[in-house]
């Protein structure tokens, strides 16, 4: 047993390094291929939640700007708040993502863009043909919005047993913030993975079965994702559509489906 152990850590170790670059590997993707040109047929539906998502952007950050005109009009006090706010730093502080449901939100409104970047990459990673008709961005948003609800609902449950357990033997302190962040890194690694699965027909159940495997690269796609949601305005789209790509090459190279002839995109839920 002890052998196991050791080898899934080193494995998922493996996993975890191996897909932080591949982050730039997907950025030079998107500079290079432009896959939102793609989108034509549902142009409308992209500009909207595009937009949404932007004001979901300015709305978190909204504190930021705040505390930049304050620091203009009046440095000395904005250093103060600067000191204050490090002497007592805390991820629970800064993190408008940190409780759950808004980060989720973030990944529903914009599921158009993750799922049609993942199709794109693999198009053109494999020559695998996607599925562009509406109706599957339709599946593809429902079955968002049902993996986010288990995914938040999971994440919620881990979370309180992993507080209560650390709080058992005083680690909480010490440990509660990043083993929090570790569970949040991978449901949202898991939400983004679960695309790649979806474009081959995998159900919900089957694809949580298989991110378990890679849980290495669902912690780097997930870890990435939620640092960029911090940049202002543009960072919730850039961690969907990079996140996309990412995830696509990481699954290509950790647990390949496109060889095994699965189902069409968008028919799994």
């Amino acid at each position: 047993m002890p052998n196991k152990i050791s080898v899934s850590i080193s494995t998922y170790a493996r996993q975890f390094a191996q897909t932080l670059p591949l982050h730039l590997d997907a950025i030079y993707f998107i500079k290079k291929h432009q896959p939102w040109r793609g989108m034509k047929r549902y142009r409308w539906m992209a500009r909207a939640l595009l937009g949404a998502a932007i004001l979901l952007g300015f709305f978190f950050f909204k504190d930021a700007f705040l505390q930049a005109k304050e620091a203009i009009g009046d440095p000395q006090k904005f250093g103060a708040s600067i000191s204050s706010f490090w002497s007592g730093f805390s991820f629970e502080k800064m993190d408008w993502a940190l409780h759950g449901s808004v980060k989720y939100l973030v990944l529903i409104v914009l599921e158009i863009f993750t799922f049609h970047f993942i199709q794109r990459a693999l198009e053109i990673q494999t020559g695998r043909k996607p599925n562009n008709s509406f109706k599957a961005f339709v599946t593809a948003e429902k079955r968002m919005v049902k993996a986010s609800f288990i995914a938040y609902v999971s994440e919620t449950i881990l979370r309180i047993v992993a507080k209560t357990l650390l709080g058992i033997f005083g680690l909480n302190v010490l440990l509660g913030q990043p083993v929090s962040l570790l569970i949040q890194f991978y449901f949202l690694g898991f939400l983004i993975l679960d695309n790649y699965h979806e474009c081959f027909g995998l159900t919900l159940k089957e694809s949580r079965k298989r991110t378990k495997k890679v849980l290495g690269a669902a912690l780097a796609v997930g870890g990435v994702a939620y640092i960029l949601m911090y940049v202002p305005l543009v960072g919730v789209v850039a961690a969907s559509m990079i996140g996309a790509v990412t995830a696509a090459y990481a699954m290509e190279r950790f647990a390949p489906l496109s060889g095994e002839g699965a189902g069409a995109a968008g028919s799994g839920e």
